[in-house]
């Protein structure tokens, strides 16, 4: 493990520790704080308990002078109310008491002080405040307050006490005494909580609404969330909560509690560090006898030690090297001490550069070196790994004004499984290497490198060589070797990397350090193919050269173009790949100009990221083009592959695996959607669709089948099975069933194979079928994008007796000029136009003229997708020959199609 590598890792330890001190202190201030905060509230629980006991005492007994008014109204039963204007006036002669209420039953009877309540007698609970009707259900005293009374003109807050008359558990009235607020509150002594430096809030639960009433507080606005509290009830819900003012901590508990656990965490510090710097001089003198002091790497012991190490955990695989180089001793004397000590002194710093992996370096000898490295290698990887290395032990050095050099030749093998041990691998390979050099010959190694030149490797590198002649001639091999690598990886028109160079260098940067993350762009120009057209292929060409040299700011030399107006672009820069791809769309708002012209590109970039999105170059450039594709799918600018993409391109990848499984096992289904005849009125023909089952009782969408299909490479094969199975069907039941025609869908693809139109007659003979009974449709916008290259193979078919039609008529060009000029027998207007038919007068028109121009052409004319009587009508009144929608029948399965037609 190198110096930076040793030193993160005791950072990383200090790191630790102070953390774990610092956990362990704050988990002590923590506890300690808590268990002070529980004393607190457990003397505060019981304050609330010895106060709750004290206010229901007061409401319920001393203040309640109701209670003893409705014991006397039981004793006067039906006697005058004279009784309690005589107890109420002498009750009212205290100050505190406001008034005085008696209800014989639901109806107030007497009010006291009569001047001002007299006025209320008669007057049924209802009337009053719900916590009299209360006082009647309950059959207890309940006290409402501090309030103000909507009949007591005086406005005063009282507390209200009312206390039913009940005789074996019957109703027969209450009794209500109002006590001034002030008074009632200094009698239930909350005072002393405060004196006792507490704050305190006595709410009760309105019965009606459920509402908040506070009744009593320390002063408004405090947060009582985390003080102790204590419910009783009167019977409805009253609560008291109380807290320190200063919280259940005082600020003074809480500095010293700091200062405690701060001392506390110094001292543990403080022994870290001691136990940190003893540990590592006990280090540092171990290691003194394992290094090479002019190197700083191990010498052959400490190098053996180490090794023996790490074989013996097991954890990787260890590939050993040895390098070695030739004449050193005696160039060192010629150099003098001072250049061959600047050399020696630099080569750690070069190793830790060079290598990213766990390793291990020595120096065996005077120019013998030993390099281990704990990581996975293939055999190629190991020659390139092991020639860069040698290049940073590269010698060089300046004698009589010269520059020269000394290339270290090398030696390297994977350590074996069995582990043999440090010294023997060690022993195995430097004999290896002496083995080999005794054999080598210069000349018969420059032959065989340019025999694997020959051969088409394209990593062969020409080694150096003491000899000047050799050395010369070396270079000179090296110096063609690149021009052919510039011939056959670069783009000569644009001077880019083509496909071929971003594999290549993809596949470096993966196996020079498969951890580090690298992004790539897709760009593609919208519509590029119009320039060319509009104005010429220089012009399209002067614009990809100013697209190329926008894009050269950002990639550099890991820019690649892939395809005509698309470019590829490796960023290994830590940004985001969202800022990336808006800089890049930002580059492309400015337009370019060619010849004085001025052209705005549209472009859209996909992107995506290694490791994340595919660990091989073949897997990132498949997905950035799924991004691409979802780009122009979506019609949007940007798209960054992500687990949505990713779960549609294995969603899409099942498929495509379910789809080639169906046609290998002949388990794909067809189905059969019937087209009627609208002059016979019968079933003359069907349409033949795909149908691929998705293992859950339902069905892929046919069009994402058939579109998978085209792009993988597949739709020949899918379309061969389609129409054998088509035709097969026609041969069994087209005759029984009445049909004279089997509509096939046929993919552009399939027509744009060499020889196809005799491929597709063999198909449609070996079933056993007339091809008179075949219609081959194919889609409207595809055909005539590939006219050129389809005419010939259509027109064959036509020749031989098969029908041609023009599927999805409306959804493309929807031109009628061209209609005598296709080789088709056939349209099929779409359901996009025939839907608008009724709503739409235009569209009716349009219908008519296409129908005329057919009948003009001697074609014949299908209307898709009808599905109601209305639409049935119009379409059938406008002249078309067949009729093919959910209106007569869906598609359906073999067995189910001969039932509907028998």
């Amino acid at each position: 493990m190198n110096k930076h590598k040793h030193k993160r890792l005791r950072i990383c330890i200090s790191i630790g520790a102070v953390l774990l001190v610092f956990s362990l202190v704050g988990g002590i201030w923590s506890f300690l704080r808590q268990e002070m905060i529980k004393i607190r509230q457990r003397e505060a629980e019981n304050i609330l308990y010895h106060y709750s006991d004290k206010i229901m005492l007061q409401l319920q007994g001393t203040l309640n002078e109701a209670e003893a008014l409705a014991q006397t109204a039981l004793v006067m039963d039906n006697a005058s109310t004279d009784w309690f204007e005589r107890a109420a006036s002498n009750l009212l002669e205290r100050e505190e008491v406001r008034f005085a209420l008696l209800f014989e039953g639901d109806t107030m009877v007497s009010g006291c002080p009569q001047a001002e309540f007299s006025n209320l007698t008669g007057r049924e609970l209802k009337d009053f405040s719900y916590s009299f009707t209360l006082a009647k259900v309950v059959k207890d005293v309940v006290i409402e307050g501090p309030s103000t009374m909507e009949f007591d003109s005086s406005g005063q807050e009282v507390f209200l006490f009312l206390q039913p008359i009940v005789k074996d558990n019957v109703y027969l009235g209450e009794v209500a005494v109002a006590l001034e607020r002030g008074y009632v509150l200094e009698q239930l002594g909350l005072e002393n909580l405060s004196e006792q430096g507490y704050d305190y809030e006595l709410w009760r639960v309105e019965p009606q609404r459920g509402a908040k009433e506070i009744i009593a507080s320390t002063q408004a606005g405090i947060d009582f969330s985390q003080a102790q509290k204590i419910v009783f009830y009167l019977p409805n819900e009253w609560n008291l909560s109380i807290q320190p003012r200063f919280g259940w901590l005082s600020p003074v508990q809480e500095m010293s509690l700091i200062i405690v656990c701060g001392l506390l965490a110094f001292l543990l510090l403080l022994l870290f560090v001691l136990l940190q710097r003893t540990h590592l001089l006990r280090c540092a003198l171990k290691q003194t006898e394992l290094k090479d002091k002019q190197t700083g790497l191990y010498n052959r012991k400490g190098f053996t030690i180490n090794l023996e190490q790490w074989l013996s955990s097991g954890k990787d695989s260890v590939i050993l090297f040895y390098f070695s180089i030739e004449g050193y001793s005696q160039t060192a004397q010629l150099v003098g001490p001072k250049a061959e000590a600047d050399f020696l002194g630099s080569i750690k710093e070069r190793l830790c550069e060079y290598i990213h992996s766990p390793f291990l370096a020595g120096r065996v000898s005077d120019g013998d070196f030993l390099v281990a490295v704990r990581e996975r290698m293939e055999e190629r990887q190991q020659e390139s790994f092991a020639k860069g290395l040698a290049l940073e032990l590269l010698f060089k050095y300046r004698l009589d004004g010269q520059k020269n050099f000394l290339m270290p030749r090398f030696q390297y093998k994977r350590c074996r499984e069995n582990r043999t041990g440090a010294e023997a691998e060690i022993n195995e390979l430097i004999h290896d290497y002496y083995l080999r050099v005794s054999k080598e010959s210069p000349v018969r190694m420059l032959t065989e490198k340019c025999q694997q030149l020959i051969e088409g490797k394209s990593d062969v590198v020409f080694d150096e060589y003491t000899n000047s002649e050799m050395l010369e001639l070396s270079k000179t091999f090296n110096r063609y070797r690149k021009q052919v690598e510039q011939l056959a990886y670069s783009d000569p028109v644009f001077n880019v990397g083509n496909r071929l160079k971003f594999f290549r260098d993809a596949n470096m940067l993966i196996s020079y350090d498969k951890k580090r993350r690298f992004s790539l762009f897709c760009l593609d120009i919208c519509s590029f193919s119009q320039y060319n057209e509009l104005f010429s292929a220089d012009v399209g060409d002067a614009i990809l050269h100013e697209v190329r040299g926008r894009l050269s700011r950002q990639f550099g030399s890991y820019l690649y173009r892939i395809n005509g107006d698309v470019f590829l672009g490796t960023s290994l820069s830590d940004e985001s790949m969202e800022s990336i791809a808006e800089r890049l769309l930002e580059m492309f708002k400015i337009p370019v100009t060619v010849k004085s012209i001025s052209f705005s590109l549209q472009v859209r970039i996909a992107a995506c990221q290694y490791p994340s999105h595919g660990d091989n170059p073949s897997g990132l450039i498949d997905h950035i083009q799924s991004a691409l594709r979802f780009a122009k799918e979506l019609d949007q600018n940007i798209v960054i592959y992500n687990d949505t993409l990713d779960e549609i391109v294995r969603t899409e990848t099942h498929i495509l695996h379910r789809l080639k499984d169906a046609i290998e096992r002949r388990t794909l289904e067809i189905w059969y959607q019937p087209i009627r005849l609208l002059q016979s009125g019968c079933y003359s023909s069907v349409e033949a669709l795909v149908r691929l089952p998705d293992g859950k009782g339902g069905y892929f969408s046919a069009a994402q089948v058939i579109s998978l299909a085209e792009r993988n490479g597949i739709v020949e094969q899918l379309g061969d099975y389609v129409l054998s199975s088509a035709c097969s069907f026609m041969k069994q039941h087209g005759e029984e069933l009445g049909l004279l025609r089997m509509g096939i869908n046929l993919s552009v693809q399939q027509l744009l194979v060499g020889n196809s139109a005799a491929h597709i007659q063999r198909l449609i003979h070996d079933a056993g079928v007339k091809a008179e009974q075949v219609t081959l449709e194919i889609t409207e916008s595809i055909l005539i994008q590939s006219i050129d290259q389809a005419a010939e193979s259509l027109e064959s078919l036509r020749c031989a007796g098969v029908h041609i039609a023009l599927d999805d008529f409306g959804v493309g060009y929807s031109s009628l000029n061209y209609l005598s000029n296709l080789p088709v027998d056939i349209i099929k207007i779409d359901r996009s136009l025939t839907r608008q038919i009724l709503t739409n007068f235009k569209q009716h028109t349009l219908l008519k003229s296409i129908v005329d121009m057919a009948s003009i052409n001697g074609l014949m004319v299908v209307a898709e997708g009808v599905e109601t009587e209305e639409e049935q009508q119009v379409i059938a009144a406008s002249g078309v020959q067949y009729i093919q929608g959910y209106y007569y029948a869906r598609p359906m399965q073999e067995e189910e199609l001969i039932r509907f037609l028998r």
